[in-house]
């Protein structure tokens, strides 16, 4: 396979590969004559994350012996698999230590090289591995060259959203959603891994943070809620209402992150509590579909609290800054 992307479409990649990066460990590159994708497991196989790129959105794409074939289906695809963090560090290393690559690259390029094909360059020698090329073109005639070897990925996972008869589905822009989460006082860090409990109701969205739940200390304890008027979302059509679920936030956010940068909607959608959360980004070359399994912690939460209370038509209100409209904010402290 051999892929060439012009200073733009390398930065989304980057992007992509960051977003990822907070997936999994290991990146699975699988290529096809129409398109590229890249995913990542966690460890846990609780979430799953995917980027697929069309072949319009490189500026030169190519697999080997795909002009050959009468079918589409008798190409073999290209594939391999690397650890995700190496291939973020050599994708940014035309940066020169900057946050962005567009200042200094020109075009970037990616070959993947079976282990059995000949070396299709004069510096490079014939290897029994797979290997991927990534090329940097820089300004002042620079290029940088890395060559990663690839490892027969373990398994191809290819899930997508289920077309269930209940299913319910959310759009709302990313930036809403970081404001939302941005109430609740999470631990940082690369070990924090916290969770919200998330309660849709009829009318509005109940969104609790799980140190009101999990935490055994004694004395006074931190209880935020943050109740979302159901008109913040751009589509909100949930099944059986209310309907409570809970998943960890750390893949959440860097599906969030990726949507705000690169200015896409986010697309939700979900069954029950015990069912994983899709999430679906659509862009004019390219797609994402982002998987997470919900803890069952939701049912827990419901049952523990009392009745809910009664639902009623929001009332009209005077328009607030964006970051406040249709939320209700409460914190306090209780004992246990």
């Amino acid at each position: 396979m051999q892929a060439t992307l012009d200073a733009s479409a390398l930065k989304q990649i980057t992007r992509a590969l960051a977003c990822l990066s907070r997936y999994g460990d290991e990146l699975t590159i699988y290529a096809t004559p129409d398109t590229l994708a890249l995913s990542s497991t966690s460890q846990s196989q609780s979430a799953f994350c995917r980027f697929k790129y069309r072949r319009q959105f490189f500026s030169r794409y190519s697999l080997a012996h795909a002009e050959l074939a009468l079918d589409a289906d008798e190409v073999v695809p290209a594939m391999g698999q690397l650890q995700t963090k190496v291939i973020v560090v050599h994708t940014r290393a035309g940066a020169d230590g900057h946050k962005t690559v567009e200042k200094t690259v020109e075009k970037c390029e990616l070959v993947i090289t079976d282990g059995d094909a000949p070396a299709q360059e004069e510096d490079e020698q014939d290897s029994l591995e797979s290997r991927l090329t990534v090329r940097l073109h820089c300004k002042h005639g620079v290029v940088k060259t890395h060559r990663l070897l690839l490892q027969t990925p373990n398994s191809l996972l290819a899930p997508a959203i289920p077309d269930a008869q209940y299913h319910s589905r959310l759009t709302i822009g990313a930036r809403a959603v970081r404001d939302m989460i941005e109430h609740f006082p999470l631990q940082r860090g690369p070990k924090s891994d916290p969770q919200l409990i998330w309660t849709f109701n009829e009318y509005d969205v109940e969104m609790r943070g799980m140190e009101t739940i999990m935490t055994g200390k004694t004395g006074p304890q931190l209880a935020t809620e943050l109740i979302i008027s159901a008109e913040e979302f751009d589509r909100y059509e949930v099944f059986d209402t209310p309907l409570t679920l809970s998943f960890h936030l750390r893949e959440f956010n860097a599906t969030v992150g990726f949507a705000e940068a690169s200015s896409l909607p986010l697309a939700i959608s979900f069954t029950d509590p015990a069912s994983p959360v899709f999430i679906d980004l659509s862009g004019d070359l390219s797609e994402s579909l982002s998987v997470i399994s919900t803890s069952g912690l939701g049912a827990h939460v419901v049952s523990a609290r009392a009745p809910a209370r009664a639902r009623a038509p929001p009332a009209p209100q005077a328009e607030t800054p964006a970051r406040a409209r249709g939320a209700e904010y409460r914190s306090g402290t209780r004992r246990a």
